[in-house]
């Protein structure tokens, strides 16, 4: 998902993100937040017991009491959908939704977050 970036001049709480177009074929096993220090960067897609992944369960999870965004800055957390293929995946998702606060007023931003992913045998 799209490493969180704030432009204005005050600090966002970001509370959640979720994926809005799961296609037909992936299933959302969970979303989780985590640190690019700690998983040594962002990892564009990553497979279960494969070494390169970062074993995002054994890190801290910030998703769970949401995290701060300074103003002007880029996060440096970053949101990771886990997802199961279940079947024929033949379309994108392509919207991404996060909500988020500041100055106490709740908000919510959709963007775009394509993500093609087919699977052969």
């Amino acid at each position: 998902m799209p490493v969180p970036t704030n432009r204005s001049n005050r600090e966002i709480e970001i509370a959640n993100a979720k994926i809005l177009d799961i296609p037909s074929g992936l299933e959302v096993i969970g979303y989780g937040a985590y640190s690019l220090e700690d998983a040594d960067g962002l990892l564009l897609l990553g497979r279960d017991n494969d070494r390169f992944t970062p074993k995002y369960r054994e890190l801290r999870d910030y998703s769970k009491g949401g995290f701060t965004v300074k103003a002007k800055a880029l996060s440096d957390i970053f949101y990771v959908a886990h997802l199961r293929v279940a079947g024929d995946i033949q379309e994108n998702a392509t919207e991404c939704r996060f909500e988020y606060r500041q100055g106490g007023v709740a908000y919510t931003q959709t963007l775009g977050c394509e993500l093609e992913l087919r699977v052969k045998k």
